[in-house]
């Protein structure tokens, strides 16, 4: 559910109001059976009696009756194609329908089909790609697969695929998975193109009834919630009956967080109002974008990026109860680094002095920036995205081993209890599947291994319709990186797209994903604002701060469905529970025109309070003793239920018998004894009649 702050009504968004040109690619719909043939179909091939025209790559085809099958039991990567095409002109809106069996041997996670423009003269200008899911079929078994866009909506290929112009598609071919090392086995039955095929959901798990989201659920009521407890008692220690009791959240105890601009926190411009409003709103921990990477830390990105400036930016988010990550402190790409490393680099062959001087200025790089900020951050990337950026590891004679030492000079540098990540992109994709995680859980057990101080597990999230996954593979993702034993975040979240109505419901779909999972801390978007953010597309909020359905969205998880805030009254014990999301809370306890109001943390244990009310049970006419004269407060009230309501003794809001009795259980008290325990004792109650008989005689006034 989705809900506009302060104003707009929910919104449920369904996948099947999505337009279908818009649905992500390697996200397809399996069924168990294979459709008859329709008229609307066109037919690229029934494989009867046929194969293809040619394979290249160490594929190999075997030919059949009715279907062949194509092997690679090398790797994943190659293909298979024909030479000759069917005119597509006129099939724009049109998806591809593939009939295949996937055999025992097969081991890809994907394969792609590709239609190639060529020109007069045979060179290809262009291409579009389509990727289909084959990840978690059963072997043997028939499916057939729809692609996530039509073929005016190619998801990839050469060129400028996006205006692939179909009339000129005279080839086409099927393709492995790019750069896999797993092998490929998949029986194809037939691939046509269909003007009617039921649409894919936009990835698996987009159902509105998808069974992952009953199992969401039950996480986050086991993983993030805990019993919150209160008793109220009075100035004796007695307890409070029927006591209001008020549990109001104040902060998640999960990072809800984003990327930021420091010179939009650090400076007193009015136009950066708006942007520290929400900040501070909407977020307990953020990540400056760029001012501590160590090009801008050391002054090579201008006036704008200052030592001063990015510690300033990180004294406002502590003032605004706002946890810091530090961004980054070695990015081992050529591209990331300081001038002078990067002109040693240059020639690819660092000298055995160069070595040493890199080592040292990493060193002193480490050691100065995590002095400077000790105590200001909670978590630093101690390195980034080593997949792509190792020039240092392969110019240093060590190797990997570097990045141990980085680990354990940041452990060093940092307070104790600083969270030190290793961070990169790639994995989480659809893209991302076997090469890349494959390579990120072997690094990261390489630092273990290595004796790196390593706490946690960093995972970037950059997204686009072609690359988004559902969210029980992120949960296989992250119960594999579990087994390492350390912290993992969502660092880096965004989805580029246009289609907001997608973007809203992905990244609810992805935010309940992560918080269900216990063994995420984090869910760090990057940026929130359309002025302020590397993909403008992917913003919350407009330009003009007007909120888009994943603004909305955002707002409902984080502030509606995962926010506590209860109105509850304690039982006849004083006491009252409260099962409430982890984090800060206020809770107040109001009887008898008093409240108090106290502050706890709801952790993974549980919290137990005792609130104490300046007032005292049974002293209906609060002159500090429970004597006679309140049974007159009490005997001239009785039925009261709007006001005159001193003697309701048990705040149930009408003054009647239960009243008087409690007043008698507490005859004798004052704020400085014990309460008479539970029923009281014939002495007590003899005292009581005795006074009343004496006010009678004397008629006394109290």
């Amino acid at each position: 559910m989705l809900l506009l702050a302060l104003t707009s009504p929910r919104r449920a968004f369904d996948a099947s109001l999505r337009s279908p040109v818009l649905w992500t690619a390697l996200t397809t719909f399996a069924l168990l059976a294979t459709p008859s043939l329709r008229a609307a179909d066109l037919v690229l091939s029934e494989f009867n009696g046929t194969g293809f025209d040619y394979t290249f790559d160490d594929f190999t085809q075997t030919i059949g009756p009715t279907s062949v099958r194509v092997r690679d039991a090398i790797n994943g990567w190659g293909g298979a194609g024909v030479t000759s095409a069917p005119n597509f002109s006129g099939w724009e809106d049109s998806w591809l329908v593939i009939d295949f069996t996937p055999l025992a041997g097969n081991r890809v996670n994907t394969f792609t089909i590709e239609l190639i423009e060529q020109s007069t003269g045979g060179e290809t200008t262009k291409s579009g790609k389509w990727d289909f899911n084959v990840a978690g079929l059963t072997p043997g078994v028939p499916v057939s697969l729809t692609s996530a866009t039509t073929l005016s909506q190619p998801t990839s290929g050469l060129g400028d695929y996006g205006n692939l112009n179909l009339s000129q598609v005279n080839q086409w071919q099927v393709l492995g998975q790019f750069g896999s090392s797993d092998l490929f086995d998949i029986e194809f039955d037939r691939i046509v193109v269909s003007n009617d095929a039921p649409p894919p959901p936009a990835y698996p798990g987009a159902e509105s009834d998808a069974p992952w989201r009953t199992e969401a659920a039950s996480r986050i009521e086991a993983n993030r919630k805990a019993d919150l407890s209160v008793t109220v008692r009075d100035l004796s220690g007695a307890v409070v009956p029927g006591a209001a009791v008020h549990v109001a959240m104040q902060q998640h105890e999960f990072g809800f967080g984003t990327a930021v601009q420091a010179y939009r926190l650090r400076d007193s411009n009015p136009q950066h109002n708006t942007y520290k409003a929400k900040t501070a709103e909407l977020f307990n921990v953020a990540t400056l974008e760029n001012n501590l990477k160590w090009q801008p830390w050391e002054g090579e990105w201008g006036g704008s990026f200052t030592q001063q400036g990015a510690l300033n930016a990180l004294d406002w988010l502590a003032q605004n109860g706002i946890d810091s990550r530090g961004h980054v402190m070695v990015w081992p790409g050529t591209d990331n680094l300081p001038a002078d490393i990067r002109q040693m680099l240059s020639d690819n062959n660092l000298t055995p002095a160069e070595q040493q001087t890199v080592r040292t200025r990493i060193a002193q790089h480490i050691a100065e920036i995590g002095a400077a900020t000790a105590g200001k951050v909670v978590a630093w990337d101690v390195i980034n995205e080593t997949r792509t950026n190792n020039d240092l590891m392969r110019e240093l004679s060590e190797g990997d081993q570097a990045t141990v030492t980085w680990m354990q000079q940041a452990a060093a540098a940092t307070a104790p209890g600083t969270g030190l990540y290793i961070n990169d992109f790639g994995i989480l994709n659809t893209w991302g599947r076997g090469a890349n995680r494959n390579q990120y859980y072997d690094t990261v057990e390489a630092l273990q291994d290595g004796g790196a101080p390593v706490t946690g597990v960093g995972f970037q999230g950059h997204f686009t319709e072609g690359d988004i996954v559902g969210p029980e593979e992120l949960w296989e993702v992250f119960d594999r990186f579990a087994e390492l034993g350390l912290d993992m975040q969502i660092t880096e979240f965004d989805f580029n797209t246009t289609n907001e109505e997608l973007q809203a419901q992905y990244l609810s779909d992805f935010m309940m994903a992560v918080f269900a999972h216990e063994g995420v801390d984090d869910f760090i978007q990057w940026g929130f604002f359309e002025d302020a953010h590397w993909r403008p597309d992917a913003a919350m909020f407009r330009s003009d701060w007007s909120i888009k359905p994943s603004g909305e969205a955002y707002l409902d998880l984080v502030f509606n469905d995962w926010w506590t805030d209860v109105e509850t009254s304690a039982d006849a014990a004083g006491d009252a529970t409260v099962r409430g999301f982890k984090g800060d809370y206020q809770v107040t306890a109001s009887a008898g025109g008093e409240s108090e109001t106290v502050s706890a943390v709801l952790s993974d244990d549980g919290e137990s309070l005792s609130i104490v009310l300046n007032l005292l049970v049974g002293d209906y006419n609060q002159d500090g003793a429970v004597d006679a004269a309140d049974y007159t407060v009490w005997r001239d009230s009785v039925g009261a239920s709007t006001a005159n309501l001193a003697a309701d003794g048990d705040n149930d809001g009408v003054v009647d018998e239960a009243d008087r009795l409690v007043w008698a259980s507490r005859y004798g008290a004052t704020a400085t004894t014990s309460p008479l325990a539970g029923v009281p004792e014939p002495g007590a109650w003899s005292i009581a009649a005795v006074c009343c008989l004496i006010c009678i005689g004397r008629r006394c006034q109290w």
